[in-house]
């Protein structure tokens, strides 16, 4: 727990047991998940993943409570993954790491 009693938020992968795969903001209570701005990960072709904002036509973006017998695993997302789930968020696209060239 933070200082001011709300529970830590981290940034994770969660399969839930439809199959869907999310990356959201989560935190912790004894029966369930709270996400918050999620997005869902759909599949692309050729070994891609696009991603979109998970039930947009909700307020989910504000917390949604998963029960925790809803997800299947949580785990934690390669730093790429973590970078555009920041860059969805914010608007800010951040290039892709390396040498820049002007």
């Amino acid at each position: 727990m933070s200082k001011n009693n709300k529970p830590e938020k981290e940034i994770k992968l969660l399969r839930l047991t439809s199959g869907e795969e999310i990356i959201a903001e989560i935190s912790h209570s004894s029966h369930t998940i709270s996400v918050y701005d999620a997005i869902i990960m759909i599949p692309a072709g050729e070994g891609k993943i696009g991603i979109m904002p998970w039930m947009p036509y909700t307020k989910a973006k504000d917390g949604l409570k998963l029960k925790k017998e809803d997800v299947m695993f949580i785990i934690d997302p390669i730093q790429d993954l973590i970078d555009q789930f920041k860059s969805a968020r914010s608007g800010i696209v951040t290039p892709p790491r390396g040498v820049l060239h002007s």
